[in-house]
């Protein structure tokens, strides 16, 4: 065919094609401009009829950047957010994924959020900031009707080098005594997310809380970037102790770094899916286990509940749906979804928008939304259900502030020195805490129950060589 004829055929082929879309093209502006004729007409108005003049710019400013966060707004979706031009652009000067807090430990309190611990030199420790402390309102926000999820992630937590007002309350000020009003500079905050299920007399944590049957326990806080690193030492230093099954603590665990909860996933599963993330206009991914640096398959047993949330939550998800691990405790919260941010034209700002949800091997979406709460399936289900009332959540989150409580620094004394605490009287302090913690924690003693159940004592099985795996 001559070449003449077939850049007709080409051109006629681009004609059709754009009469083609040209009507709807037409069509879908004249739906716009249906839709924002009103506001169009107010601005004309307006102008037309106030009695001071306004610059049309300022007006045009004002409709575009409360049009943007109406919109936003309407989608219901707390982690979508509209950036001005002035916030996008301080947006970009972060680091990219740098998130910043003032460096304390809370639980949910009857009365608001207590202060557990706070981490060396922390914006909070440097502010006042004591343990005991209640936090009632962040930024004027009170916490008495947000979850610990909430208060945590999407008011406590943020961009380093911003403030953060807390309103506290001090146990021991005088009861006529004004709140505390407290402003903090987030950084970015370095803690050590392990923790023991106890804090021995000089301050440090305990690991090991059956050594009859070599139960080991660790509790996991956030997925930090080395969330993964600080499991491998703790898990490790158990193993040549001859721990025999694991108690992997997830509750209150609000979440933090996808490649951090795929990583400690992954140390526990040799192959398999761990999570995969869709939606609707986004490509699918996929992340796999490795069989390299798998920990030995003890018994194992993860604790959950309402406040365990994303990251959390696929790691729990993952180790159920592979039967690596039993879940006990309570549904996890449901928070599992991605965010892109997206620049507007003409240097409009962006906005923030969820665009995939993460979703378990077993193809369940872990986010609560409208559907998956309908059909009553979001978030992580335990496999042994044990559900707390509000008396025995009261209970366990008591005991648990005593044994995890930041020890009050010692005064200096004149008395004479004594003799350091014998080995002994170590071990009846940690018998003692660990038969006051299970009859105070019902979901812990239930776990610790199924691995008694999985495991022979001590006593009875053979001596081994420690147990060492390399890094993943």
């Amino acid at each position: 065919m001559p070449k003449r004829n077939l850049a007709w055929i080409l051109v006629i082929t681009m004609i059709t094609l754009l009469m083609w879309q040209l009507p709807q093209i037409i069509a879908g502006r004249d739906a716009v401009y249906r839709a924002f004729g009103p506001l169009v007409d107010a601005r004309a108005q307006i102008r037309k009829r106030y009695v001071d003049e306004l610059p049309d710019q300022v007006l045009a400013n004002a409709a575009v950047d409360a049009g943007i966060r109406a919109m936003i707004e309407k989608l219901g979706d707390p982690h979508a957010i509209y950036l001005n031009e002035s916030e996008y652009s301080r947006f970009k000067s972060r680091t990219d994924g740098l998130f910043g807090g003032v460096g304390v430990d809370v639980w949910a309190a009857d009365n608001g959020l207590e202060v557990l611990s706070r981490a060396t030199g922390s914006p909070a420790a440097m502010a006042g900031v004591l343990p005991g402390d209640i936090i009632t309102h962040i930024d004027g926000r009170s916490v008495l009707k947000m979850s610990l999820v909430d208060a945590v992630t999407n008011l406590l937590n943020g961009a380093p080098e911003t403030r953060v007002a807390l309103t506290i309350v001090r146990p021991s000020d005088p009861p006529q005594s004004p709140p505390r009003q407290i402003i903090c500079e987030r950084k970015e905050i370095q803690i050590d997310p392990v923790r023991g299920w106890s804090r021995s007399a000089s301050g440090g944590w305990r690991y090991m809380l059956d050594p009859v049957f070599g139960i080991g326990y660790v509790r996991l806080t956030k997925f930090t970037p080395d969330a993964d690193q600080r499991i491998d030492t703790e898990v490790e230093r158990l193993l040549r102790n001859n721990m025999a099954g694991l108690i992997l603590d997830l509750r209150e665990n609000t979440g933090g770094l996808l490649d951090s909860a795929r990583e400690v996933a992954d140390r526990f599963l040799e192959s398999g899916l761990i999570v995969r993330t869709a939606g609707r206009r986004a490509d699918e991914k996929q992340w796999f286990a490795m069989r390299d640096g798998t920990y030995p398959d003890f018994p194992m047993a993860i604790l959950v509940n309402g406040s365990t949330a994303s990251a959390a939550e696929i790691v729990a998800g993952a180790l159920r749906d592979h039967h690596r691990a039993e879940v006990v405790g309570e549904r996890t919260y449901g928070k599992g979804s991605v965010q892109e941010v997206v620049a507007l034209e003409r240097n409009g700002g962006a906005i923030k928008l969820t665009t995939a949800y993460y979703y378990l091997p077993c193809g369940q979406c872990i986010h609560r939304t409208p559907k998956t709460i309908e059909e009553n399936n979001w978030g992580v289900g335990p496999t042994i259900s044990v559900d707390l009332t509000d008396s025995q959540r009261a209970k366990w989150l008591a005991a648990w502030r005593d044994l995890g409580r930041e020890p009050v620094a010692s005064q200096p004394s004149t008395a004479p020195a004594t003799a350091p605490t014998s080995q002994p009287s170590e071990e009846r302090e940690a018998e003692t805490a660990e038969t006051a913690l299970l009859a105070a924690d019902l979901q812990l003693a239930r776990a610790v129950e199924y691995l008694r159940g999985k495991i022979r004592p001590a006593s009875t099985q053979p001596t081994s060589a420690p147990a060492t795996q390399p890094s993943k």
